[in-house]
């Protein structure tokens, strides 16, 4: 158990670490990567509560639509799921859009398979909602 708990501590600061060199940027493409890390990285920061990073991830459009960073993060889509793991599929790509399927596990169950969708923006991949 302990193991687990080390390798939990070691995945989180990991995702962090991602999530700032993004931020720090400063050109507005706070990700790059493959669609798969780019999705991973925003369910685990959507399931921790770090709105500002899940916010970076996210495409113009959805920004557009929620206006703010404190907007989103008031809207209740993080923080949703506590801490858990993420199983990722293999992203299927068609030009500049994509699809990633997630599995959220918590304690070996599966909690939620979430399609997700992606977007290039940028020469970035950022996270697209229908």
């Amino acid at each position: 158990m302990r193991k687990v708990v080390v390798l939990a501590c070691i995945f989180s600061i990991l995702v962090a670490a991602l999530a700032l060199v993004g931020c720090g940027s400063g050109s507005g493409t706070s990700s790059s990567g493959t669609p798969e890390k780019v999705a991973q990285t925003f369910w685990k920061a959507a399931m921790t509560g770090d709105g500002a990073a899940s916010w970076a991830l996210l495409s113009k459009s959805i920004q557009t639509r929620f206006k703010n960073k404190d907007a989103w993060a008031k809207s209740g889509v993080t923080n949703t799921l506590g801490s858990g793991t993420i199983e990722v599929g293999k992203a299927k790509i068609t030009g500049d859009t994509a699809t990633v399927t997630i599995k959220v596990m918590m304690g070996g169950t599966v909690v939620t398979t979430e399609e997700v969708s992606l977007m290039k923006e940028g020469g970035a991949w950022k996270i697209e909602m229908p």
